[in-house]
């Protein structure tokens, strides 16, 4: 019953972490909220694009495929071919920056993590062993809760990095599928002004 009162709780834990281990906290807490704003914006995106799929015949301007096919005008066969492709790439240009927002900074935090990780084990081990050398001692008790201090950072960092890793891979993977649509749907439109076709619904 006594090991049981004297096992630390979690946040005893993140007491050990220190300064830097609070920092690694705050930094995940905040890719967390970056990661679910936009798993929900490219979930609102993805939900307009596929309902503009169907009425391709009428554009509208709350979805980026609906920019996309507005920028050729109301009559897109008079154009030529060569601005055509231009009006379309230009498009689909402009929509990428906004679905691909925050997955830079999301990957940056998941790279900091450990390192600040890194840093809070180097720094407590040099405490831990200035604290062993004032003592004039070898007290292994006071080396082995430095030792435990220190790692706490490490395992934060790793505990922030992993979860932030797989939420970049996830959204990186959903605004790359909203891009190859724009890309497949201009290059189906292509298709059809080369057949002098009229769009389909």
């Amino acid at each position: 019953l006594a090991q049981l009162q004297q096992e630390p709780t979690l946040w005893d834990r993140l007491q050990q972490g220190g300064l830097v281990g609070w920092v690694i906290v705050v930094l995940g807490a905040f890719g967390l909220l970056l990661a679910i704003w936009r798993m929900v914006y490219l979930g609102r995106v993805g939900s307009g694009v596929k309902a503009q799929m169907h009425d391709l015949s009428a554009p509208r301007a709350d979805n980026p495929l609906g920019r996309v096919i507005g920028v050729l005008g109301a009559k897109p066969q008079l154009a030529d071919l060569e601005t055509l492709e231009l009006k379309l790439d230009e498009a689909i240009l402009q929509e990428t920056p906004p679905l691909e927002k925050g997955q830079g900074l999301l990957k940056l935090l998941a790279a900091v993590a450990p390192l600040l990780g890194l840093l809070g084990t180097v720094t407590g081990m040099i405490v831990t062993f200035q604290a062993i050398t004032q003592s004039g001692g070898g007290d292994s008790r006071l080396m082995a809760d430095g030792i435990s201090q220190a790692l706490v950072t490490t395992v934060l960092g790793l505990v922030v990095a992993i979860p932030l890793l797989f939420l970049h891979s996830l959204l990186a993977s959903r605004s790359k599928g909203l891009i190859q649509i724009l890309e497949q749907q201009s290059a189906g439109l292509i298709a059809l002004h080369l057949s002098g076709a009229p769009r389909r619904d």
